[in-house]
C-alpha cells in the first residue's frame, strides 16, 4: 500500500509542481496586467525581431545546459529535455522559496542516473557561471559608459576574475562535498577544466547580452522609436543584467519581484526619465511572465501526455 502511494506521488509530482507553479504565474500575470497601460508606440519590425532574439536566447540556454550536463555528469539529454528542465526552473522561481524549480529539475535528473551530490555540484557550477558572466558584462559596460577611474578599475578586475572563476567553483564544490557527505557515498570531485570554464563563461555572457537585447527590443517597440543608439542599448543591457542579478540574490522575493524592477529603473534613470524606466521594467516583467507561462503550459501538456502513456504499475 505504502509503495503504491509512493509510486503514485513519484509519478505525478512534476505535474503537480507545474500546476502549482502555473497558478502562481497566472496570479502574478493578472496582478501585473493592471499596471500596464496602453503602449505609447508599437513597431512590428522591432516586435518580431525581439521575438526572434528571445527564441535564440532559449535555444542557446538549452544547448548550454545540455552541454554542461554532458561535460560534468556524462549524461546525454535531447535539446527538448534540456529546454523542459530550464522551463521547470523558470516556473519554480515564482513559487515561495525560489528553489522548487531546481528541485523539480533535480527530480528529472535523477531519472537519468544523476545522484544528489552531482545535482548539487552541477547546479552550483551553473549558477556560478551565470552570476560570474553577469558580473563581467556589467563591469565592462560600466567601464565604457561611466568612463571614470573606479569604473575602469572595476572593468579590469572583472576581466582578471576570469582567471580565478574556476578556483572559486572548486572551493564551493569542496565545501558542498563536506557539508552533504552523509547523503551519498561517492564524492563528487569532477569540475570543468579552465578551458571549459572560459568557453562556458563566454556562452553565458552571450546569454546576458541576448536577454538584454530582448529588454532593449521591448523599449524600442513600446516605449520609444526615436532614441535608438548603441549607447542607449548598452545602458539597457547593463540595467537589465544588474536588475536580474539583484532579483536573483533577493531570496525573499519570488522571481526577484519588485527588486529587479526597482534596480533596473534606478540604473536606467541615468539616461531616460524614471517614469519611462519603470514602465519599461513592468513591460519586460509582463513579457517574461507571459513567455514562461506559455512554455510551462506546453511542457506540462507534453509531460502529462507522456506520463499517461506509461503502463500502470500492476499490484502483486
Amino acid at each position: 500500500m505504502n509503495n503504491s502511494i509512493f509510486n503514485l506521488v513519484k509519478k505525478f509530482w512534476l505535474i503537480a509542481f507545474l500546476i502549482g507553479g502555473l497558478f502562481f504565474l497566472v496570479n502574478y500575470f493578472v496582478e501585473q496586467a493592471t499596471f500596464i497601460s496602453k503602449p505609447l508606440y508599437f513597431s512590428w519590425k522591432t516586435f518580431l525581431a525581439t521575438i526572434l532574439v528571445h527564441v535564440l536566447f532559449w535555444i542557446l540556454s538549452s544547448l548550454i545546459w545540455k552541454h554542461l550536463l554532458l561535460t560534468i555528469c556524462n549524461v546525454f539529454i535531447s535539446p527538448f529535455q534540456s529546454f523542459s528542465q530550464l522551463v521547470l526552473v523558470s516556473v519554480g522561481k515564482y513559487m515561495p522559496g525560489k528553489i522548487w524549480g531546481m528541485i523539480a529539475r533535480g527530480t528529472q535528473l535523477k531519472e537519468f542516473g544523476v545522484n544528489v551530490k552531482e545535482i548539487f555540484s552541477l547546479t552550483i557550477q551553473e549558477q556560478i557561471l551565470l552570476l560570474h558572466a553577469g558580473l563581467v558584462i556589467s563591469a565592462i559596460l560600466t567601464g565604457f559608459l561611466v568612463a571614470k577611474m573606479w569604473a575602469y578599475g572595476l572593468m579590469i578586475a572583472a576581466i582578471l576574475s576570469v582567471l580565478v572563476g574556476r578556483r572559486m567553483q572548486i572551493l564551493f564544490i569542496t565545501l558542498l562535498d563536506y557539508l552533504i557527505s552523509s547523503l551519498t557515498k561517492p564524492d563528487v570531485k569532477k569540475t570543468i577544466t579552465q578551458q571549459q570554464y572560459f568557453k562556458l563563461l563566454i556562452a553565458y555572457i552571450i546569454l546576458w547580452i541576448l536577454i538584454g537585447w530582448v529588454f532593449s527590443g521591448i523599449y524600442f517597440t513600446f516605449v520609444t522609436q526615436n532614441d535608438f543608439s548603441i549607447r542607449i542599448m548598452a545602458w539597457l543591457i547593463l540595467a537589465n543584467t544588474i536588475g536580474i542579478m539583484a532579483g536573483f540574490l533577493a531570496i525573499f522575493a519570488p522571481a526577484g519581484i519588485g527588486v529587479r524592477e526597482s534596480i533596473s529603473s534606478i540604473v536606467l534613470s541615468q539616461v531616460i526619465p524614471l517614469e519611462q524606466a519603470i514602465f519599461l521594467s513592468l513591460l519586460f516583467r509582463f513579457w517574461t511572465v507571459l513567455t514562461e507561462l506559455s512554455f510551462g503550459i506546453i511542457v506540462g501538456y507534453i509531460l502529462g501526455k507522456n506520463i499517461f502513456k506509461k503502463q500502470p504499475i500492476k499490484s502483486t
